[in-house]
């Protein structure tokens, strides 16, 4: 849920590297799983890097 509305859902999608994200929507299941969900999605889609500050999966 997104803090400052509480009718919104904030999915995060965490990977080693950008390689398998980009890889992802070409197996057939996630074409499959991606045509069931897009009905059901509304708003605005988005997307973002992350940086991590700190903790495991921060570059020393």
């Amino acid at each position: 849920m997104a803090a400052d509305d509480p009718d919104t859902i904030v999915v995060m999608e965490v990977r080693q590297s950008k390689d398998p994200h980009d890889a992802s929507p070409r197996s057939p299941e996630a074409r499959e799983a991606i045509a069931a969900a897009m009905p059901m999605l509304t708003g605005r889609f988005s997307s973002r890097e992350p940086v991590v500050a700190g903790g495991p999966g921060a570059d020393d």
